[in-house]
């Protein structure tokens, strides 16, 4: 279904941009996905990692596309396809250097919709999705529509569309904020990937606030090196137009950043209390003192040079502050008083998967939790022990065909809680054996492990043998609800197996 205002046709939309005859047929949507494509969509098919697009043109016109352009090359190298199609009178254009001009086609299809939004672009290693769901949340309450796009989907409000990526490619991304802005938003909070980043899917946005969560260990599978993966986050500070950037003052790149990028209005937020000593008369330091953490949730004291003022939450775990103070400075980056901005924060609510708590009082307590790198299942681990009156126990597992680097870490990260059960994770096309092998390396005292690979007996395992006053924390998936084995996705969801065994352990 068509969004734009204008009447494209293929002659208007393509104009410039091919030296093929161009017919006056209508086109109401461009899109590079063959899974995704709507009737009267011009399907873009471009190369891929392992495959081409074109190997899909013909399911993208079974699906309703009224047509196709792909590069020059791609028409001689696909040509039996491209006769087949042209054979059904089925326009097949050739477009020059089409992989670095879909986003142009894109934003002139669906009238460039982040210009007239206020992009939010959060990147960062932990906390993208509960930073960018807290500021749709905080902004949406001071009456700014604030749309969100990330890991958990796309939407205004708790009603989410779901995605194949965290950032999606550069045309459904365009897609995604003209349906945003129809419908009314103001504002997008988006994930911005390091996968993302690499691979130009936000290049040729006007992005008007960039935030860093902190910097830690992932991705180095696609990545290789840590700092092909911190320039790959990098790009977001140095984005052409960026007014403003929120920073952990914290964390060692959001220090670097600090000083190494001007230009732009510094917000920088510090989960612990610091010395303004040495503070720049141009920095807004963002600080959290009094904290405290207890069955209700959250409450610390926020100041912001010599206002201050009580926050109080219902989110679990002292990390949460940091993620609460991120969308703080988000919301001042985008021009909202510090007294509102500082109140909106009470209305934040739980993320799904993140930091999720599920039980009855009196009963044991089971957190499920996103958590999958080693830094955050530590911080996972410690924020769990704060909200546990008696024994702590963990259940994690480590995803396949990904860094086999990070999975020792895990286990000694796991090994601050007093029960561990190590299970499966997404094993992929990896033998799950290998993959617990690796995982069983990094613990001191690999004999106290539980190993139950099924993860489902091993969530069932932990919360049976809990006592009441015993918090068990499910990490790894949150708000997941498949489970990857060899090359399928089959239904599975911590959340759902948490309350199926919390009611037959009952």
């Amino acid at each position: 279904m068509s969004i734009a205002s204008e009447n494209w046709t293929l002659a208007t939309l393509l104009e410039g941009l091919t030296d093929d005859v161009l017919s006056t047929q209508t086109v109401s949507g461009v899109c590079l996905d063959s899974r995704l494509i709507e009737s009267g969509d011009l399907y873009l098919a471009v190369g891929g990692a392992s495959t081409h697009g074109m190997q899909f043109a013909q399911a993208a016109i079974a699906a309703g596309a009224m047509g196709v352009a792909c590069s020059p090359e791609a028409i001689e190298a696909y040509t039996d396809i491209v006769n087949t199609l042209r054979e059904a009178n089925i326009p097949v254009l050739g477009i020059q250097d089409l992989d670095n001009r879909c986003a142009l086609i894109a934003a002139r299809f669906y009238e460039s919709p982040d210009q007239s939004l206020t992009l939010i672009a959060v990147t960062g290693t932990d906390g993208k999705t509960s930073v960018c769901r807290f500021i749709a949340q905080a902004l949406t309450s001071t009456g700014q529509a604030c749309g969100y796009i990330g890991t958990l989907g796309w939407g205004l409000g708790d009603s989410l569309h779901s995605t194949e990526l965290t950032t999606p490619d550069a045309v459904t991304l365009r897609r995604i904020l003209a349906r945003l802005r129809d419908e009314g938003a103001t504002t997008v909070a988006l994930e911005a990937s390091s996968h993302g980043l690499a691979e130009g899917r936000l290049d040729g946005l006007s992005l008007d606030v960039a935030v860093l969560t902190n910097l830690g260990r992932d991705h180095l599978d696609y990545h290789k090196t840590i700092d092909a993966y911190r320039q790959a986050k990098a790009q977001l500070f140095a984005w052409p137009g960026l007014s403003a950037m929120v920073v952990n003052g914290c964390d060692a790149m959001g220090q670097q950043l600090l000083t190494s990028v001007s230009g732009v209005q510094q917000f920088a937020y510090f989960p612990t209390a610091t010395s303004d000593d040495d503070a720049s008369t141009e920095l807004v330091r963002i600080l959290a003192d009094d904290v405290i953490a207890n069955d209700n949730g959250l409450q610390f004291c926020l100041r912001e040079g010599n206002e201050s003022g009580v926050v109080s939450s219902p989110l679990l775990g002292r990390f949460n502050v940091d993620n609460l103070l991120a969308c703080y400075g988000s919301l001042r980056a985008c021009g909202v008083a510090a007294n509102q901005a500082r109140h909106s924060l009470s209305v934040v609510q739980p993320v799904a998967g993140r930091m999720e708590r599920f039980g009855k009082p009196g009963a044991t307590t089971v957190v499920v939790d996103f958590s999958h790198t080693p830094q955050a299942l530590s911080i996972a681990i410690d924020a769990a022990r704060v909200h546990c009156k008696g024994q702590l126990w963990v259940v994690f597992g480590c995803g396949g065909d990904r860094d086999p680097g990070k999975r020792a870490p895990m286990a000694a990260a796991a090994e601050a809680a007093d029960h561990v059960v190590l299970t499966d994770d997404n094993p992929r096309t990896e033998r799950s054996a290998d993959i617990i092998s690796d995982a069983l390396l990094g613990f001191r005292q690999p004999a106290a492990v539980s190993v139950i690979a099924e993860r489902a007996k091993a969530i069932e395992y932990a919360i049976s043998q809990a006592a009441a006053d015993d918090l068990v924390l499910v990490a790894g998936k949150g708000h997941e609800d498949y489970q990857i084995i060899g090359t399928t996705r089959y239904p599975f969801s911590d959340r759902v197996e948490v309350q199926a065994a919390l009611e037959r352990v009952s």
